[in-house]
């Protein structure tokens, strides 16, 4: 093995970026409040009854609707992928109240150019209601526009503008609607994607044990039926030929022998597995759940059994990263130093409850199968949450380790 970084495309030699994209995306939602820039020159100019009034309320307002977006911004972001917390959720509702509050009553205050803040309330409105409320809640935003747009002009105001603004504020809020249904449908196929991911896994599972089967049955078939007629013939050799019969049992026991052995080698073949090819496999299971992988290994060739074990360690870990976390970004690395090798899985969305191995649960009893293998190799298996919620399994097994098994089982 050499150093070598698996997240790369091979066909364009990048590296997928769902992070950049969604900053990206998350950004371009604050450049968008560049369309304030009429009621900041407002209070720039002095056009205002209160300079500092209206520099307050605007202030205010951005503020506001900085908190509403962050608030809404789920955890473990790029992506609409875990639900805003219950605080979160009752936090919004306050801030959404005062920005209609802020934008009614700057608008009466210091003139129609103000209203274009109700365009970000319709915007508001289509990310953060029941999205089968949203479309009524975005024209609800647009009726109170024009309603304040009266009260601002009185039968001055003429019915297009009326009209125009209650058009740009819809369409905002109906645009911002459908972005956010994108994204529902985004995240609904991914998580098709995974799940039809995981039953492509079980089934090749399924194929492969049913073909170990049909071996297992060749093999075992012709040994048995050698075995029941050896035994016949000795049974019936044993009163009036017991040399001839002894002969007879003694070739059953070479037959049974030989035929445990086959059965071995069968299992021996079957329980194969090679670190590069579960690196190969972990990538493919994660990226096809959705989940950012990065692949770091820095070692060379390692010994047969410790390379067993620890692809056995990543493909464990690996399947409760795809079965019970909410992961939007995974690592792998394997490092090694000091006559030790040092093989590390994390991810950034541990879920705890069910299937949690920090849990001491039923459910996370892999963890103890891996840390008794890693064990009885001389080496330590650990498992915990670090700073900035990742959850890592960390496995530490000195390179001589099939040596020092060898000694023990020799001394005994």
């Amino acid at each position: 093995m050499s150093a070598m970084d698996r997240t790369a495309d091979p066909a364009s030699g990048r590296r997928p970026d769902p992070a950049g994209r969604w900053q990206r995306r998350h950004a371009a939602v604050y450049v968008s409040l560049v369309a304030l820039l009429g009621p900041a020159s407002d209070v720039v100019a002095g056009r205002t009854r209160s300079t500092w009034l209206a520099a307050a309320a605007l202030a205010a307002f951005v503020a506001c609707f900085a908190l509403v977006v962050e608030l809404g911004r789920p955890p473990g972001a790029p992506g609409p992928r875990l639900p805003v917390s219950a605080a979160r959720a009752r936090l919004i509702g306050p801030l959404f109240a005062a920005l209609v509050a802020l934008a009614i009553a700057a608008t009466l205050g210091f003139g129609r150019g103000w209203l274009v803040q109700l365009a970000f309330v319709g915007a508001i409105a289509a990310f953060t209601a029941p999205i089968r409320w949203a479309p009524a809640a975005i024209v609800a935003t647009a009726a109170v526009a024009v309603a304040t747009l009266l009260g601002v002009d009185g039968r001055a105001a003429s019915i297009a503008t009326a009209v125009s603004w209650a058009l740009a504020i819809s369409m905002t809020g109906f645009a911002a609607l459908g972005m956010r249904r994108r994204g529902l449908l985004v995240q609904e196929l991914r998580a098709a994607h995974g799940e039809v991911a995981r039953l492509a896994a079980a089934d090749a599972v399924l194929e492969e044990r049913l073909r170990f089967a049909r071996d297992l049955h060749d093999l075992l078939g012709h040994s048995l039926s050698v075995i029941a007629l050896k035994a016949e013939l000795a049974r019936q050799l044993l009163d009036h030929d017991a040399e001839r019969a002894q002969a007879e049992v003694g070739e059953l026991e070479h037959i049974a022998r030989r035929a445990l052995d086959e059965v071995r080698e069968a299992v021996s073949g079957y329980r194969a597995r090679t670190l590069d090819g579960e690196l190969d496999r972990a990538q493919g299971a994660l990226e096809a759940a959705g989940i950012e992988v990065r692949t770091s290994v820095v070692v060379a060739a390692l010994p047969p059994a410790i390379d067993d074990l620890l692809a056995w360690v990543v493909r464990e870990a690996v399947a409760y990263i795809v079965r019970h976390s909410q992961a939007q970004r995974a690592e792998i690395s394997l490092t090694a130093a000091g006559g030790v090798v040092h093989l590390e899985v994390s991810n950034d969305g541990a879920a705890p409850g069910a299937g949690d191995p920090t849990s001491g649960e039923p459910g996370g009893g892999g963890l103890s199968g891996m840390r008794e293998r890693v064990a009885a190799a001389g080496g330590r298996l650990t498992a915990a949450i670090r700073d900035g919620g990742m959850f890592g399994i960390t496995a530490v097994v000195p390179l001589d380790a099939p040596a020092r098994r060898r000694d023990r089982d020799a001394a005994r």
